[in-house]
């Protein structure tokens, strides 16, 4: 009895270990394709694309070493790095694709406050 017990617990870990593992990877590829679309829709050639992607991953916060706990950065850092992202996307893109960009930002803000309620 109690190997049978020992060997669901154990199955049940490793299905929660799975499921995580695959949440974290689905994250990662809808970002990708949330920036793709971007990318295309903006209509960027591929030197934007490539300079619009780094600005963006620039924005991501650095993964921190196994151990370590991760710091989330004040409002202000936060702040600014906001700014920085939106000076170099004006140095990115053309005055019409930063119009378009804002555009697209502020409905996916909508958005993201429509499923935070």
């Amino acid at each position: 009895m109690k190997k049978q017990i020992l060997s669901l617990v154990v199955a049940l870990l490793i299905g929660t270990t799975v499921c995580i593992a695959q949440n974290r990877q689905q994250g990662k590829v809808d970002r990708e394709k949330r920036i793709e679309k971007m990318i295309t829709d903006l209509g960027l050639n591929e030197k934007q694309a490539k300079d619009f992607k780094a600005a963006l991953q620039e924005m991501r916060p650095t993964k921190q070493k196994q151990g370590e706990q991760a710091e989330r950065p004040s409002r202000e850092e936060m702040q600014k790095k906001r700014n920085e992202l939106e000076t170099k996307m004006k140095n990115i893109l053309t005055e019409e694709q930063y119009k378009k960009y804002q555009d697209m930002r502020k409905k996916e803000n909508e958005n993201r406050k429509k499923r935070a309620k």
